[in-house]
């Protein structure tokens, strides 16, 4: 009997996975608990709109989800002669692949934007511009 598949360590296998699953979901539910309770309080911290990106980034897993879904492929496959065509289970993971690649596209393309230092330029180019509207004002009287 070969070691890997052996009835016992598939058995622990399956339990540890399972077991993992719960504890990713636990810690799952509680960090979202957590976070929602701490942003109950402020809606800023340091300048930083945390409220407004939470709700910009569950707007954004919801839209991606949403749309990977619809645009999903239901072709059934073929995989080692067994033929799979459950539409359900292939649009799911079809929806699953693509929405991880869009999201790690926005990650990437969020990092770059944030490490070219171009928002602080649009702040400080929106800060100085009211300015200059003020001082024209003020000229005007």
């Amino acid at each position: 009997m070969n070691f890997i598949t052996s009835s016992w360590f598939v058995d622990l296998l399956l339990f540890t996975v399972y077991a993992l699953l719960v504890a990713t979901l636990a810690l799952t539910l509680w960090s979202m608990w957590h976070s929602y309770r701490k942003r109950q309080r402020q809606s800023s911290d340091n300048g930083v709109p945390t409220r407004g990106i939470a709700w910009g980034v569950w707007a954004l897993l919801t839209v991606t989800l949403a749309a990977t879904w619809l645009f999903a492929s239901t072709r059934p496959l073929s995989i080692n002669g067994s033929i799979y065509d459950n539409r359900f289970w292939l649009r799911a993971s079809d929806m699953l692949i693509n929405s991880s690649l869009v999201l790690m596209l926005v990650a990437v393309m969020s990092v770059l934007f944030g490490m070219s230092g171009l928002s602080r330029r649009l702040k400080g180019a929106h800060r100085n511009s009211g300015k200059e509207r003020k001082r024209v004002k003020q000229d005007d009287v």
